[in-house]
């Protein structure tokens, strides 16, 4: 198949002025345009390659975003796609969204409103090259888009670090926060991370879950995964239903995305989806992930509302970061929201950040308020009810 019926644009970078090795002439480097998923799954083997170098979150994995753009991805792609000497060494993938005929062109991140965490990936060798070659081409193209506006971005993110051309105005501010659990380096030494109350009482529950009847916990295979996430779809629906409220995976759109990404990622090893079940039912159901950065990372769950007096929640965690201290993670990411249980594991807040850029001129004013105001596009953005797990 052709660049061109895969909706690509090929070009050679633009050179700049300094002689560093990061920034090459264009004989070395180009960039690519990748207008249609056909392309994108032309780029999966690439795409993984460079996610695994960049040691980053699974919600930039091509398992996520690809399939987040077949299942919710409205608008026009505008993915970059960054070669060296025919390697690719950075991918920014890009939307460009209009809500109504007429309105801003805003050009977004994919994954946005899913993804606790949005960003470009660029090989750490060639960062600042990519981030360059990036903000340099959209300023050629920015009769295409009116502003930017980008969600989520980690602290270290070029995308919130890169100078933008001159004329540009734009702003940067915290975002919310990701609270952070530090990890030891064996299960014995978790005592010095997290509170002794809490270990306390995780103990306690596994006692009282013990005495209620035969429980094992079980991690996801190709040949369980179906009936997990059924499992997951169901448990978390009806603790929803309990609290008057419909939980974020009642779309039939969100459980096909969800299915596919969590299939891709079980296939490429990242994957952490666990189930409780007691005297053969499944009760509770923990959907995580564990990085190539050997973070783990707590994303969903859904448990028996009728068995709250167990505290699965509690259970179910403690096991997750007990698996992730034995397959050596150093960190345990509970994603984005503050609510109390997290800290009561000895979580502390890491922020991520959120940038908003317009190309200058006197046509586009920079309206600070009106798009700070907004939120991600109703046909983007991330259900209001953020998954719980509490004691």
């Amino acid at each position: 198949m052709t660049a061109k019926s895969l909706n690509v644009k090929t070009r050679n970078a633009p050179r700049f002025d300094s002689s560093t090795p990061q920034q090459v002439s264009p004989a070395h480097g180009t960039i690519e345009e990748l207008a249609s998923i056909e392309a994108l799954e032309a780029l999966r083997s690439d795409w993984f390659s460079l996610w695994t170098r960049c040691r980053a979150a699974p919600f930039q994995s091509p398992e996520w975003l690809i399939s987040w753009w077949r299942h919710l991805g409205k608008g026009q792609l505008m993915v970059l796609a960054l070669r060296q000497s025919g390697t690719l060494v950075g991918l920014a993938p890009f939307l460009i969204f209009a809500e109504a005929t007429g309105s801003e062109r805003k050009l977004l991140l994919l994954g946005t409103g899913l993804s606790d965490y949005v960003d470009a990936l660029f090989d750490p060798e060639w960062e600042s090259w990519c981030a360059r070659t990036v903000f340099a081409y959209l300023n050629e193209q920015r009769h295409r888009w009116d502003f930017s506006d980008l969600h989520q971005l980690p602290a270290k993110s070029s995308l919130l670090r890169a100078a933008l051309p001159e004329d540009w105005t734009g702003e940067a501010a915290a975002g919310e926060v990701c609270p952070l659990l530090k990890l030891p380096g064996a299960v014995e030494e978790l005592p010095r991370f997290v509170p002794s109350r809490q270990l306390q009482r995780l103990n306690d529950y596994r006692e009282r879950l013990a005495r209620r009847g035969s429980a094992r916990m079980e991690i996801t295979s190709r040949e369980n995964f179906d009936e997990l996430f059924e499992a997951l779809l169901r448990l978390h629906r009806v603790r929803w239903s309990a609290k008057g409220g419909p939980g974020v995976l009642v779309d039939p759109t969100v459980q096909q995305f969800h299915r596919e990404a969590a299939l891709g990622l079980l296939a490429r090893g990242t994957l952490r989806f666990y189930g409780l079940r007691l005297d053969g039912r499944i009760v509770a159901v923990l959907y995580g992930f564990l990085g190539a950065s050997r973070r783990g990372y707590y994303y969903l769950s859904g448990f028996d509302p009728r068995l709250k007096r167990l505290s699965l929640g509690t259970i179910m965690i403690g096991h997750a970061i007990e698996q992730a201290v034995a397959e050596g993670g150093t960190e345990f990411d509970f994603l984005r929201g503050q609510e109390a249980y997290k800290y009561q594991w000895g979580a502390t807040d890491r922020p991520t950040f959120r940038r908003w850029f317009r190309p200058g001129g006197a046509n586009h004013p920079f309206q600070f308020f009106a798009i700070f105001t907004s939120r991600a596009p109703e046909t983007l953005r991330r259900p209001s009810q953020k998954p719980l797990a509490g004691p």
